[in-house]
């Protein structure tokens, strides 16, 4: 041990994971990595920010506060395009269809996406999301700085 402090001998990773079950330890403790408690956010299910109405449903799984750099939405959207969605605004915006089938208006090009497509686009331009058909549809939105 006192060669390993030393810097005389350089450990095995065998040797470390026993240092580090002998301490009660995970292996990256010993290399000084630790997360702090603000390093990890946790959005509960329950305590999420939400939007509902009749035809519409936002779910803000990790809302944009400051100093993040993205948030994530997973939005249920209506068989209309809404006026206030079509809000431009800073940074990346990337969709990804988790169900049914959606219309992306991104300024004066529509796009039909089916489940698994993912576009991307600059959110300082005029942009929205409807549902196409009766069935449900589900998408995750991603927004980065």
């Amino acid at each position: 041990m006192s060669r390993i402090e030393t810097g005389q001998k350089a450990p095995s990773l065998a040797t470390l994971k026993a240092i580090a079950r002998t301490l009660n330890a995970e292996m990256a403790e010993l290399f000084g990595q630790k997360a702090a408690p603000d390093d990890v956010t946790v959005v509960r299910a329950a305590e999420r920010p939400t939007l509902r109405e009749a035809d519409y449903a936002l779910e803000a799984l990790l809302p944009a506060t400051a100093g993040r750099v993205a948030a994530l939405y997973r939005i249920a959207p209506g068989a209309e395009f809404r006026t206030h969605d079509r809000l431009a605004h800073g940074g990346q915006e990337i969709v990804y269809v988790l169900e049914g089938r959606v219309e992306l208006k991104v300024a004066d090009r529509n796009l039909a996406l089916g489940p698994g497509d993912c576009a991307t686009y600059d959110g300082g331009l005029p942009h929205g999301l409807r549902r196409l058909g009766p069935e449900r549809a589900a998408v995750l939105v991603i927004l980065s700085d």
